[in-house]
């Protein structure tokens, strides 16, 4: 199993970490209508680049929050190269488990990382527990694009749900649903591609690292065996109740 740290160094150069793109990330924001008067909430902000999309796009102010030093020193670094640091800050913790807690947020954001919260219910949770009644949020998660997933692929991803269940877990938590920006095959291919392409650039400088040859072989065969038929991708934006 590769650890964390590995895992970063591998997608640390993707602008965005998830199969999308900064046009339909921007996308999303104006569905859930961020505006300068909004503070946007990250959780697994990663490298920076969606509240920096989101900062320089609508005016708003943000906050990201990731437990991977090597994420936030790459999301400061960011906001300082376009001249945000005033509005955009970012804060090494653990998101499920915040040191301190984060007030006064408007529209709050997981994007790809509702594992970090066991799943969709527990991200759910954790974006209306952030929010008042008024608040927006956007929930990035890949689902089962249908119900019949065969046994032996569906154990590897615990957490997927399809768009139905999810539907109804994030109405249990008090969001009504206001839009859907959908990832396509396209992205997918592109986001997969650049990370097998990391993967060879570094077994091309240490080609006896046999943990990053195996990650390549599997992620492959698991996006290519199944993957690509049966898991799609989508930004669910959130709003409170009707």
């Amino acid at each position: 199993m590769m650890d964390d740290a590995h895992l970063w160094n591998l997608q640390a150069d993707l602008a965005l970490m998830n199969p999308t793109t900064p046009d339909r990330v921007l996308a999303a924001g104006r569905i859930a209508g961020v505006s300068a008067d909004d503070i946007v909430l990250d959780f697994g902000c990663g490298n920076g680049t969606v509240l920096a999309l989101f900062a320089d796009e609508f005016g708003c102010r943000g906050l990201g929050i990731d437990r991977r030093p090597e994420a936030i020193l790459a999301a400061r670094a960011l906001v300082r190269s376009r001249g945000l640091e005033g509005r955009v800050s970012f804060r090494c913790d653990d998101a499920s488990r915040p040191a301190d807690p984060v007030l006064d947020a408007t529209v709050a954001l997981c994007l790809g990382t509702a594992s970090a919260f066991g799943g969709i219910e527990g991200a759910a949770a954790a974006l209306r527990a952030s929010l008042d009644d008024s608040g927006r949020a956007i929930l990035g998660e890949r689902y089962w694009r249908t119900e019949r997933v065969p046994p032996e692929f569906a154990r590897d991803f615990p957490d997927c749900v399809t768009e139905y269940e999810l539907l109804g877990i994030v109405r249990e938590h008090g969001f009504s649903l206001a839009g859907i920006v959908r990832s396509g095959e396209a992205e997918f291919d592109a986001y997969e591609g650049a990370i097998w392409g990391a993967c060879r650039s570094a077994i091309d400088r240490d080609p006896d690292d046999d943990g990053v040859r195996e990650y390549l072989s599997r992620i492959q065969d698991e996006y290519l065996g199944y993957g690509r038929e049966y898991v799609g991708w989508a930004m669910y934006v959130l709003f409170g109740p009707f």
